[in-house]
């Protein structure tokens, strides 16, 4: 019998609860098994409208590096802290170059140049020192991981 990817999901969160001794709430785990626009469902859960701050973002010649809030437009209140990096090779250059201009997130980015996508989740888990949730999930383009990010946010 093959599992759906929910069955699996549903079994690493309920893990991962009795691990870190946290109970989730239904918003949180939605977050963690979410593998669509980050920053369009935090838009929904919480009723207003959210924007990215890129915090700090670097580049070498074979990736970039970007840290980001997702934060309400309404108030500035963070809702979501995100690591990204980006495999230059693996990524069109007019993605890249919109990624560069640091004005948008990873979603509205592949939305604009109709990037094709897969996504697939590495790892959840629950870091105790700063009592916050995370995902690790990688977007692949053609097969290839073009982007790999670690979301996170607080557990309660």
């Amino acid at each position: 019998m093959v599992r759906d990817s929910g069955t699996r999901m549903i079994q690493k969160i309920s893990e991962l609860e009795k691990k870190s001794h946290v109970k989730l709430s239904v918003t949180k785990k939605i977050l963690l098994a979410e593998t669509g626009f980050v920053e369009q469902i935090l838009s929904v859960l919480s009723g207003v409208e959210t924007t990215v701050k890129v915090l700090k973002q670097t580049e070498d010649r074979d990736f970039i590096s970007r840290d980001v809030y997702i934060i309400t437009k309404q108030d500035g209140t963070i809702l979501l802290r995100a690591k990204s990096y980006f495999f230059l090779s693996n990524l069109p250059e007019k993605f890249v170059d919109k990624v560069r201009r640091r004005r948008s997130g990873i979603g509205n980015i592949i939305v604009d140049t109709e990037l094709e996508t897969f996504r697939k989740i590495i790892k959840i888990g629950y870091d105790s020192n700063s009592d916050t949730i995370f995902k690790v999930y990688q977007i692949l383009h053609m097969g290839k991981v073009a982007i790999e990010i670690r979301e996170s946010f607080s557990s309660r």
